[in-house]
């Protein structure tokens, strides 16, 4: 299932959905379809149970759709362009607040994957050099956490047809 980006809204991927079962290489309930946006920013909520629920959260990017399957880990593949997206601790790339506007004080950025997420907050990402899907792979621990996610696409360029958005 897919969702494509409107001129000024966001995608709802998950929608303060649960985590679900303990597993790995767990996928958001659908991918984003950022019509040609080449940047984007992903906006995680979370309402972590009790310890972490969130860990290895990271965020992949195709030209072909349906190209993720929940439990199965993404690799990269060149014929149709599916990468795992950068992710930076640096504030360039990756802004966290916790509940009321407090500080997060435990985030580990490693390879590009956020090694766990520990604390109830607002999460900012910026997702560079998206090709036309993308949707985000994480680890959970079944502890009964939800989140959800939105992801706005940046630098859309002109729909090639009559009536369509212009370039913003």
């Amino acid at each position: 299932m897919k969702t494509q980006v409107g001129k000024n809204l966001p995608t709802l991927l998950h929608n303060n959905a649960a985590t679900g079962a303990a597993g790995n290489n767990l996928i958001a309930s659908i991918e984003a379809d950022l019509g040609g946006a080449t940047n984007a920013t992903a906006v995680l909520i979370v309402d972590n149970a009790a310890g972490s629920d969130l860990a290895n959260v990271e965020f992949w990017t195709s030209r072909a759709s349906a190209f993720a399957t929940s439990g199965t880990a993404l690799a990269a593949v060149s014929s149709d362009s599916t990468a795992q997206l950068l992710i930076t601790s640096d504030t360039g790339s990756l802004a966290a607040y916790g509940t009321a506007g407090s500080a997060i004080s435990d985030l580990t950025v490693s390879s590009n994957t956020i090694s766990n997420i520990t604390e109830d907050g607002i999460y900012f990402i910026a997702l560079r050099d998206c090709s036309r899907y993308v949707t985000m792979q994480y680890d959970s621990d079944g502890t009964g956490g939800k989140f959800s996610l939105a992801i706005i696409g940046e630098n859309l360029p002109e729909a090639p047809w009559a009536g369509a958005r212009t370039a913003y």
